[in-house]
C-alpha cells in the first residue's frame, strides 16, 4: 500500500511536486492512500522517527493496517482484545466465603425423662417419655463464613505465570450443656443385652451437669503453574500443574460431673465423679494437582470455569482419651484411664496414610470496574474422597462403666475407617491488577 499526503500544514500538495525546503519545518501531515477515503477517527497515534523525533503532531491511519492488540492494548479495559494479549505483571484476589460443611452424624448423647421416672429408667432410649437432648442429629453442616485469597503473576503477554491460593474456612462449634434434675448418657450395655444409660443427675440422689462441645474447620492450599493451551477470540484455556494441601480437623468432647446427694451401697454421701471423653480426626492430604481452567469473555464480563484434582497422600489420625476422677470425703481422689465412651479398650492414637483424589471445582462471574480492579462473584467445591471422621470414632456400646476393669467383650472399641466428605458454598470479592 502506497500512502500520499494530501497537505502540509495546511497546504494542499501536488502528488508530482517536489517543491519542499529542506529546512523547513513540519507541524501536520494529512494522508490518503489513493484506494479509500476511509479514516480512523479514534484513536489517534503520533509516530515517531528511528532518531527519536515526533514526525508530526498526529497521524491518522486508515482502517486495516493495524487492530488493538498491535499496540498492547490492556485486555482488562478493551473489549475488542483477545486472550494472547494481557497484562504482565502480578494480581491479587480476596474472596469472603459462604460455605457449608459435610456435618457431623452424632448418636444420642444425652436424654431425659419426665419427673417421677425410677433411676432404672432414666434416659433410656425406647423408654416411654425418655427424650434426646443431644445427638441423633446431624451437627455444624450450616452455611458459615471463610475467606479465600489468591496471588497470581502473569509472566508474558499470553498469560503463562503462576498462582498460589489459601483458603480457610473459620472454626465453627456447637455446644450443649445442662444441669437437668433427670439426666443420662444413653448406651448400649453387653451386660443386658440392650440399652441402658449412665445416670448424670437423678432428684433421689445424684445432682449433677453435662457438657458437651463439638468443632470442626477447613483448610487449603495450592500453587499452581499456569500454560496456556489454546487462545480463540475471545475464549482461552490453561492447563494448571501444582502442588496441593488440605487440612481438615473435627473434634468431640464430653464432660460430666456429678455428685452424690445419699449414699448409694457403698459409695458416701459427698462422693464426686468427674470425667470426660475425648475425641479427635485429623485429615493431612499432600499431593501432586493438575487442572484446567476456561475462560470466556463478552465486553466487560468474563465468564470462567476450573476443575483441579489433586492426587496424593492423605494422612488420617484418630485420637481418643478418656479420664475418670473420683473425689471421697475423706478418702482422696482417685483418677483413672477412661470415661464412658472412651475407655481403656478404646483409648489411643491412630493413623493411617491411604492415597486419595482430592478434587476442586468452580465457576465464577468476573465484571470489570476499573482497569485495574475486577469484582467476582462464584460458587466452588472441594471433595474429600477418603477423610477419617469424628462420628465414626464413636462406640455407644460399653462392657463396664467406669472406672471398672475392661471386660472380656472390650467394648466400647474402635477400627480407623474412612469416608466421603464435600464442602461448597457462594465465593464474592474483587481482584486488582498490578
Amino acid at each position: 500500500m502506497t500512502w500520499q499526503p494530501l497537505s502540509i500544514d495546511g497546504k494542499s500538495i501536488d502528488s508530482d511536486s517536489t517543491d519542499l525546503e529542506s529546512d523547513s519545518t513540519i507541524s501536520g501531515v494529512s494522508y490518503d492512500d489513493g484506494e479509500s477515503e476511509l479514516l480512523f477517527a479514534e484513536p489517534q497515534f503520533t509516530e515517531t522517527l528511528p532518531g527519536g523525533e515526533t514526525f508530526g503532531e498526529e497521524i491518522i491511519y486508515e482502517a486495516g493496517p493495524h487492530t488493538p492488540s498491535d499496540f498492547a492494548c490492556d485486555c482488562g479495559s478493551c473489549d475488542s482484545c483477545n486472550h494472547r494479549s494481557v497484562m504482565c505483571g502480578y494480581w491479587l484476589r480476596a474472596e469472603y466465603l459462604l460455605w457449608s460443611l459435610d456435618g457431623i452424624d452424632l448418636p444420642p448423647l444425652a436424654t431425659t425423662s419426665p419427673a417421677g421416672t425410677a433411676p432404672e429408667d432414666t434416659g433410656i432410649l425406647n423408654q416411654n417419655g425418655t427424650s434426646v437432648l443431644f445427638g441423633n442429629s446431624t451437627e455444624l453442616d450450616s452455611m458459615r463464613s471463610g475467606l479465600r485469597i489468591t496471588l497470581g503473576w502473569n509472566g508474558d503477554r499470553q498469560g503463562n505465570g503462576f498462582e498460589m491460593s489459601g483458603m480457610g474456612i473459620f472454626q465453627d462449634e456447637e455446644t450443649f450443656r445442662s444441669a437437668a434434675s433427670l439426666l443420662a448418657r444413653p448406651v448400649i450395655d453387653t451386660g443386658v443385652g440392650g440399652e441402658s444409660a449412665m445416670l448424670v443427675s437423678h432428684p433421689d440422689f445424684l445432682s449433677g451437669n453435662l457438657n458437651i462441645n463439638v468443632r470442626n474447620q477447613l483448610a487449603s492450599f495450592d500453587v499452581n503453574r499456569r500454560q496456556l493451551l489454546s487462545a480463540r477470540g475471545n475464549q482461552r484455556l490453561d492447563l494448571l500443574l501444582g502442588y496441593r494441601y488440605g487440612n481438615l480437623e473435627e473434634m468431640l468432647r464430653i464432660e460430666q460431673s456429678s455428685e452424690y446427694t445419699a449414699a448409694q451401697g457403698a459409695i458416701i454421701a459427698g462422693t464426686t465423679v468427674d470425667l470426660f471423653d475425648d475425641f479427635q480426626a485429623e485429615n493431612h492430604f499432600h499431593g501432586a494437582q493438575i487442572g484446567l481452567h476456561y475462560q470466556q469473555r463478552a465486553a466487560a464480563t468474563t465468564w470462567d470455569s476450573y476443575v483441579k484434582v489433586g492426587l496424593g497422600v492423605n494422612r488420617a489420625e484418630t485420637t481418643i482419651r478418656g479420664q475418670t476422677t473420683n473425689t471421697v470425703p475423706g478418702g482422696g481422689t482417685s483418677t483413672f484411664e477412661g470415661g464412658l465412651l472412651a475407655q481403656s479398650t478404646n483409648i489411643g492414637d491412630y493413623d493411617e496414610s491411604t492415597f486419595m483424589a482430592l478434587p476442586e471445582i468452580g465457576f465464577n462471574l468476573t465484571t470489570q470496574i476499573r482497569h485495574d480492579m475486577q469484582f467476582t462473584i462464584g460458587y466452588s467445591m472441594l471433595y474429600w474422597s477418603d477423610a477419617v471422621r469424628v462420628d465414626d470414632a464413636i462406640d455407644r456400646t460399653v462392657s463396664q462403666y467406669p472406672p471398672e476393669d475392661a471386660a472380656a467383650v472390650g467394648r466400647p472399641d474402635y477400627s480407623l475407617e474412612t469416608s466421603s466428605y464435600i464442602a461448597h458454598g457462594l465465593s464474592i470479592g474483587a481482584a486488582f491488577q498490578y
